[in-house]
């Protein structure tokens, strides 16, 4: 088993346990670490900072950019306002 660093991208949960903070050093199988050190939850503590630095720039470098995302809340354009009173195509019956 290996140990790894709890990086600062790190959810709640890394790797099925709690995050107790950033630099928290996890003892775990390649398998359980493989999809966090994807994601760039942990690192290896063996491996430098410095070594990882010029990968992850090179990755966000690659990455398409992502088009902001509409703000989540009720579907569709919101009602139209009323009509202020005594205006056209109002139908008070003043003719």
């Amino acid at each position: 088993m290996q140990r790894y660093a709890i990086t600062e991208k790190a959810g709640r949960f890394v790797a099925g346990q709690n995050n107790t903070g950033v630099g928290t050093i996890l003892t775990l199988t390649d398998k359980q670490a493989e999809h966090e050190l994807r994601l760039g939850t942990l690192v290896p503590v063996d491996a430098e900072v410095a070594d990882t630095a010029p990968q992850e720039a090179a990755q966000e470098a690659q990455a398409p950019a992502k088009a902001p995302t509409p703000p989540k809340g009720k579907k569709g354009a919101p009602a139209p306002a009323p009509a202020p009173a005594g205006e056209a195509g109002d139908a008070s019956g003043d003719e």
